[in-house]
Parts: structure tokens; sequence; C-alpha cells
């Protein structure tokens, strides 16, 4: 029941960020500088600034992990490849937005998660 329940799985996907690289001290800096971007640029600039990192851990960690967590709450089918998954979502501006005020959510969670653990 858990896994179809929004709330739950946004809380869960902020955890599992925050708690994926608890070692990490800059990973709070990072999600307050994607959420910053995500807020104010949109969903393919948050795309594109966390692959400017240019480091595999905070490209799963923050791309594949939500685009894999929230496409089953998506109407529409969409590719598992990220860059496509983010230009086929261009397209349909009602499933963007829900997956940018998801992951906003999760990321909110996530800083919360995070600075709790004494990150």
């Amino acid at each position: 029941m858990n896994e179809n329940n929004l709330e739950y799985t946004l809380n869960k996907l902020g955890f599992d960020i925050a708690n994926s690289s608890q070692k990490d001290k800059e990973i709070l800096r990072f999600i307050d500088k994607a959420l910053g971007v995500l807020s104010n640029d949109g969903v393919y600039a948050y795309y594109v600034f966390c692959l400017s990192k240019n480091d595999g851990k905070y490209s799963n960690i923050f791309i594949n992990k939500p685009i894999k967590t929230l496409k089953p709450f998506f109407q529409s089918e969409y590719s598992d490849k990220a860059e496509e998954f983010f230009q086929e979502l261009s397209k349909d501006i009602y499933e963007l937005l829900f997956f940018k005020e998801s992951l906003e959510k999760a990321l909110i969670y996530a800083r919360y998660h995070a600075k709790a653990m004494g990150e």
C-alpha cells in the first residue's frame, strides 16, 4: 500500500538521498544548490546541474533515483535513460510540473534528514 502513497514515496526518496552519502559532508550543500536550481531554473536546469558535478555517485542519487522512484506516478510511459526522460517529460506540462513539485518536496525532506543526521 505504501508504494502507491506519494507522500510516503517522497519521504522515503528524501531519506534515501540523505542517507546514501552518510560520510559526505558536501551532500547538504549539494542538496541546497540542487533545490535552488530546480526551484529557480526548472527541471532541465536541475538535470544539467546534477550532470555538471561529473560524479557518478551524485548523478545516480540526484537523477536516476528520483526518475526510478517517481515513474510509477506518471500517466505516460517514459524512457529509462535520463536524457531521453527529461526531453520526453518536457512535452507534457502537467507531468513536468508534477515531477518538479514532487522532486522539490523530496529534496526538502532530504535536507531535513541530512541535518537531523548531523551532516
